[in-house]
């Protein structure tokens, strides 16, 4: 009987949390819960900025497996009876045959001489290569457009979300010859559309010149 009534008795018992301790274990979890959402907070932001920061890397990656190939291969050349040798002609910034895309500005034009005839002394066939820059949603994408003589055999965005205006420099004046420049760089500002990487990502993409 003694059991059954002190069973009872704590049965009745009003224990549980003064207001004191209430009080004190909101406050705690109300810090531990401030610490969390920091972390979580900034763990989506390093995410974020570093997707952005793979988006552009992977346009400027694009762009300069193009780039490289074609300054490597620039010289126009033209066959000199007299001296019976090829010397090269302006390369850089010429007037391609073909007409570009409406509402582009033209960075730079690469061109070189294709030989297609046996007899080395034909008048060869002129390839150009411009990279144009079109306007787009506050910025520019960045176009290659391949001609062959004045026909277009392609035309295709390699970069897009530039927050600038290309620009392209020569180790000589672009525009020399005989002296054809022997490196030119494009210079570029890639901003993800999101705007999450914060700064603009800035590349210099450098090709060199095979021929002699």
């Amino acid at each position: 009987m003694r059991v059954i009534r002190r069973l009872r008795a704590l049965g009745r018992r009003d224990d549980g949390f003064t207001l004191v301790e209430m009080i004190v274990n909101v406050a705690i979890i109300g810090v531990i819960a401030s610490a969390l959402a920091g972390v979580v907070i900034s763990y989506l932001k390093t995410t974020a900025a570093t997707e952005s920061r793979l988006v552009e890397s992977h346009d400027v990656q694009f762009a300069a497996a193009y780039w490289q190939r074609d300054v490597a291969s620039i010289g126009v050349r033209t066959y000199d009876s007299g001296t019976k040798t090829f010397p090269l002609q302006q390369s850089v910034n010429v007037t391609p045959a073909c007409s570009m895309p409406a509402g582009t500005t033209t960075v730079v034009t690469l061109a070189w001489s294709e030989y297609t005839d046996l007899d080395s002394t034909a008048a060869p066939t002129t390839i150009t290569v411009s990279y144009v820059a079109e306007p787009d949603a506050g910025g520019y994408n960045l176009l290659r457009v391949r001609c062959t003589g004045s026909t277009k055999d392609s035309q295709f965005e390699v970069t897009h979300s530039l927050n600038a205006l290309p620009t392209a420099t020569c180790n000589v004046a672009c525009t020399s010859a005989p002296d054809v420049p022997t490196v030119v760089e494009l210079h570029l500002s890639v901003r993800d559309p999101d705007r999450n990487g914060g700064t603009a990502l800035t590349a210099t993409l450098a090709g060199e010149r095979r021929q002699t």
